[in-house]
């Protein structure tokens, strides 16, 4: 899963695709180092991310997506949101995924998702934002509140009408952990990642600069990658990425 990230501010690669053309022109780029799928997101999460707005986010994201589907992208699209009127839209735009950074969609637009035949990921996040790393959770702690995470949304997911092929799991690492609990995480998802649809998504995380000393996140790519390919050699489901380059050679391989 290739990152494009519609945003002023997101932590890696904030300002650089706020242009529809420039958004386009890498969403084809993806695509040809290999991306399976290209996740658009035009709210930055990051920790102290500011909140935007429904119109502004629509106002970044709708004209991309309206380039992609005029423009015959025939690769499969999710969309990075937590917002419900912004998830029940996108169906009319070719989308095919739907990855809620929060988790915890109401049952009404669940409802409207699975008759849209939409696969929904669920990403663990504790608290929001602006407040996650205030108090983060800790090791043990972050396992056993993921854990439940995973079993609650699950039966709301099925009871909505979701299939089990269209329902994913993001642990969330880096949203709202301290240090230690991201590396018990990796390491629980590597263990247990078949148990669920996994989506990892570590690529240049800031928990990544501070162990290793690396303050540039494109100096994290290194690191980055020898997860990746971990998580490739266990048979997680998706890699949400943002040097697709590089994790499709190596993808290639190990096959």
């Amino acid at each position: 899963m290739g990152v494009l990230n519609l945003t002023p501010d997101s932590f890696s690669d904030g300002g650089q695709f706020l242009d529809p053309d420039l958004a386009l022109d890498r969403a084809w780029q993806m695509v040809e180092q290999g991306a399976d799928i290209i996740d658009l997101g035009a709210e930055s999460s990051r920790p102290g991310a500011e909140y935007v707005s429904e119109e502004e986010e629509w106002t970044r994201l709708e004209p991309v997506l309206n380039r992609l589907k005029k423009g015959g992208f025939d690769c499969p699209i999710s969309v990075d949101t937590n917002k419900p009127n912004i998830m029940t839209r996108l169906h009319d735009y070719g989308v095919e995924l739907v990855n809620d950074i929060k988790g915890g969609a109401d049952d009404e637009t669940l409802a409207v998702l699975a008759k849209q035949s939409m696969i929904y990921i669920a990403m663990h996040m504790h608290k929001d934002p602006k407040q996650m790393q205030t108090a983060p959770l800790k090791g043990d702690e972050a396992i056993g509140e993921i854990d439940s995470f995973y079993d609650s949304v699950s039966g709301r997911l099925r009871r909505a009408g979701f299939a089990d092929d269209s329902i994913w799991f993001d642990p969330g690492i880096g949203f709202g952990k301290d240090d230690a609990a991201n590396l018990k995480l990796i390491k629980h998802s590597l263990q247990h990642g078949s148990q669920h649809h996994l989506l990892l998504g570590i690529s240049r995380k800031s928990f990544m600069g501070r162990l290793l000393g690396l303050d540039d996140p494109i100096d994290r790519d290194p690191p980055s990658k020898m997860l990746e390919t971990c998580f490739l050699m266990m048979g997680i489901k998706c890699i949400r990425t943002h040097d697709v380059e590089k994790l499709s050679h190596i993808k290639r391989l190990l096959s």
